[in-house]
């Protein structure tokens, strides 16, 4: 895998992080639902299991929700399928294509079904329901024109997500409904550069950059120094749906890579993310940004 080396004042080097793709760990569990975080709650129907009796639980994903939330009082509540008809996002136009949609940033916007009590609102102009997308909490309300407000989060209860389930897998390991967006097929090879930029398809996926754009990098810009290192500033390439870690080392023959002491970094709203932290006095120094995918599988 191709690493890019950038010589920084001070003779300190920053090394951009290399990704690998590893498919073997995206397992479809049957509910991502924490155990012991698992419910939602509305004065009109009373409390929602969001974990069910777990082959059928809710399954918080990358792109789309799916399984179903059980209330005693009201039944089964449909998130939906898990199978889009564009194989992307439901479009909540029938009632073969509907369910709620995650729009990467932990928005949560779509309908859910159930039975008794008809269709569930997920939006985003009053009720806001969202899951933070570094601790899996919820917050937020889903509204019932039947049944009033639902709450995801109060003093009593929240739901919570362990992780994201990426959707269903290509033969390149690489999840189908990001592949259809960017390339409107699944017969990808992730270990293609079709770009030229020194990442490959694999890689692009995991630090949330664009693999059709040639300048749509990870890579450190800009970094300014104190003599010896003492005190450091980095400018990274970002994406707002990733979080990084700084690493750092004093050599390469045998790195011994370490925390920068900033542990995980929320990137900023724009294209690019600086930091800064202090280190002891050292002649040369290496530095990597690593993009870590939220709540993985």
């Amino acid at each position: 895998m191709k690493k890019t080396l950038i010589k920084l004042p001070l003779a300190v080097v920053a090394l951009v992080s290399a990704f690998s793709l590893q498919p073997s760990a995206w397992l479809h569990a049957a509910t991502t639902i924490d155990a012991a975080n698992r419910y939602a709650w509305g004065a009109n129907l009373g409390w929602m299991d969001w974990v069910g009796d777990t082959n059928n639980g809710a399954a918080i994903g990358d792109y789309v929700c799916s399984g179903f939330i059980y209330s005693a009082n009201v039944g089964w509540i449909n998130l939906g399928s898990g199978s889009p008809a564009d194989g992307v996002y439901y479009q909540n136009n029938s009632a073969s294509d509907f369910g709620v949609n995650n729009d990467g940033l932990g928005n949560l916007s779509g309908y859910a079904w159930g039975a008794n009590i008809g269709w569930l609102a997920f939006e985003q102009t009053y009720g806001q329901p969202k899951v933070n997308m570094l601790t899996g909490q919820m917050s937020g309300y889903v509204w019932s024109a039947n049944c009033g407000w639902i709450s995801l989060s109060n003093a009593v209860a929240s739901v919570q997500t362990d992780s994201l389930f990426p959707g269903p897998l290509a033969p390149d390991g690489l999840p189908i409904p990001w592949l259809l967006t960017y390339f409107g097929a699944t017969n990808v090879n992730a270990n293609a550069d079709p770009t030229g930029k020194g990442m490959t398809i694999g890689q692009d996926y995991l630090a949330g950059t664009d693999p059709t754009n040639a300048n749509s990098v990870l890579r450190i810009t800009a970094g300014s120094f104190a003599r010896g290192g003492t005190n450091a500033s980095l400018t990274w390439n970002s994406v707002p749906t990733r979080y990084y870690y700084i690493r750092k080392t004093t050599g390469l023959s045998a790195p011994a890579w370490t925390d920068s002491g900033l542990g995980l970094v929320t990137p900023s709203a724009g294209s690019s993310t600086t930091d800064s932290f202090t280190d002891t006095n050292a002649p040369v120094r290496f530095y990597r940004v690593e993009a870590v995918f939220p709540l993985p599988p």
